[in-house]
């Protein structure tokens, strides 16, 4: 899901019109049309836009969610009273066979589920980060121990946060697909690692549509 898709659907759970929003945020509603239309990627005025639509910047920007078990929390949260369904947190080595008929059987009794959006397939699942290669000093960051939702049902663009297997591999990676020039690579957020070029030798598991931190 995208920044675009995340504001309009908490706009119209909140039954705000564009109009109105714009008024709250002061933005012309153009400006709202552009954000929602996925013509601005980086609104100017994210503070004022997350706190008009009741949730955090990072989850409107990023998707990320801050969870916690201890109700004296002061964490902000996803967004209130979206409906919600709870799919499987499975292993790096599970997601490389993912495939398109899941049979939750088959990941075993002690499987953990997660909370997610409604808006998530059936073959929807989440991974926990491991390592530091989605790890920026500045940016989108995506740190080791955070749990993403991948969606296998999301076709991958161009900018995207993927899930692949690469050839003779039995494990799954977590990179931005960058193409360029008619070529495909899996590009980590963190400058210190490289990139690889991806021609035929790669399987797009799925599309990473949010990222939360469980304390």
């Amino acid at each position: 899901m995208t920044i675009a898709e995340r504001v309009k659907q908490q706009r119209t759970h909140l039954k705000l019109t564009q109009a109105e929003l714009a008024k709250v945020v002061g933005i012309s509603q153009q400006s709202l049309q552009k954000i929602e239309d996925g013509r601005t990627h980086n609104p100017r005025k994210l503070l004022e836009l997350s706190n008009a639509l009741e949730c955090s910047p990072e989850w409107l920007q990023f998707g990320i969610v801050a969870n916690s078990d201890e109700s004296s929390s002061n964490v902000t949260s996803a967004p209130f009273g979206f409906p919600s369904k709870k799919l499987p947190v499975i292993s790096h080595v599970q997601a490389g066979s993912w495939g398109e008929a899941v049979d939750y059987r088959d990941l075993g009794d002690d499987i953990e589920w997660q909370e997610s959006p409604s808006s998530a397939s059936e073959n929807a699942f989440w991974l926990k980060v491991v390592g530091d290669s989605m790890t920026s000093s500045s940016g989108q960051s995506i740190p080791e121990g955070h749990l993403i939702l991948v969606d296998p049902n999301i076709a991958a663009d161009n900018g995207s946060l993927v899930i692949a297997k690469l050839e003779g591999t039995d494990e799954v990676t977590f990179k931005k697909l960058v193409i360029d020039a008619g070529h495909k690579y899996l590009k980590p957020l963190n400058p210190e690692y490289r990139s690889i070029e991806i021609n035929g030798n790669c399987r797009i598991v799925g599309v990473v549509t949010e990222a939360k931190v469980k304390f």
